[in-house]
């Protein structure tokens, strides 16, 4: 066997297998859908800051500010990073809905898709409460929720029921308004 026979055998599989680990090893490129759920949870922890609770008015900085997930999503997982984080001063709390009844502690619902079928009677549960409703359920502003996630052209825009927001008793700046599309 001659030596460039030998070295080839050698250094083809060596440089394959580095190939391969390079391959699991190295970071991905994110998939589309990855980068929309890191999107939708940007807006939704800078929905903290340009809306506001007159109800919360008062409260001690200590008492967490709730942000709540209804229903299975890829988002809640992004949202636990939010965790620590601060709102209106306050410590955020990512927290899993599971109960219709522990509505009342949330500051801003996030609707996962799967909850379509209830959306009318969390919707209703929710009448005459200051919490902030939002999700990319197709129509969600429409049909009388707050805040809808909606991809139009491959980014997530922002359309917002302002007739909603002011029956919940929020406060919706006017920088978060320039930046909607104000729906009824």
């Amino acid at each position: 066997m001659n030596v460039s026979h030998r070295l080839h055998s050698l250094v083809v599989p060596g440089v394959l297998i580095w190939i391969v680990l390079a391959g699991i090893l190295l970071p991905q490129p994110a998939d589309a859908s990855d980068i929309e759920v890191k999107i939708k949870t940007a807006y939704i922890y800078n929905f903290t800051k340009f809306i506001d609770w007159p109800a919360d008015e008062g409260k001690p900085a200590s008492e967490p500010f709730r942000i709540c997930v209804i229903g299975s999503d890829p988002i809640r997982t992004t949202l636990g990073e939010l965790t620590n984080r601060e709102a209106k001063g306050r410590p955020i709390r990512v927290v899993r809905i599971k109960d219709l009844s522990a509505l009342s502690s949330c500051h801003l619902l996030y609707i996962s898709r799967s909850e379509e079928p209830q959306l009318a009677q969390i919707l209703q549960r929710l009448q005459g409460m200051q919490v902030v409703t939002v999700s990319d359920i197709l129509q969600f502003a429409q049909r009388g929720g707050m805040i809808s996630f909606v991809t139009d052209k491959d980014r997530v825009r922002v359309q917002i029921n302002q007739r909603t927001a002011r029956e919940a008793g929020v406060k919706l700046s006017a920088k978060l308004l320039e930046i909607a599309k104000v729906v009824q």
